[in-house]
């Protein structure tokens, strides 16, 4: 199962997923993101933080949504990720690709 909800703080969306990212919840995710993006968001802040796992569909939301953005001239950065999920990030890459922060206040100084 996976929640999402979104926010906005200092003209950055602040995307909070809740659960787990995986191959049934990631067409969820990539669908919520995707009309963010339509609707204009262009600065996305992905917060983990209650994140419990995400699986290599969920990294290939995350990958698209960045190349999607950095076409527009937008730009994603991550927060506050779990262990289990700092570890995935770390091991596919990601970390290098992205600003991937501890917290969410550390994270919004990089837009």
């Amino acid at each position: 199962m996976l929640d999402i909800e979104d926010r906005e703080v200092n003209g950055v969306t602040v995307v909070d997923f809740f659960g787990k990212m995986n191959t049934s919840t990631s067409p969820e995710a990539e669908k919520y993101i995707n009309q963010l993006v339509d609707q204009g968001a262009n600065k996305i802040l992905l917060n983990l933080e209650e994140l419990d796992f995400i699986s290599s569909t969920g990294l290939r939301v995350i990958l698209a949504t960045g190349k999607k953005l950095s076409a527009s001239e937008g730009k994603i950065v991550i927060c506050s990720p779990n262990i289990t999920v700092k570890d995935v990030l770390d091991m596919s890459g990601f970390s290098t690709m992205f600003s991937v922060c501890e917290t969410e206040e550390e994270a919004l100084k990089n837009f």
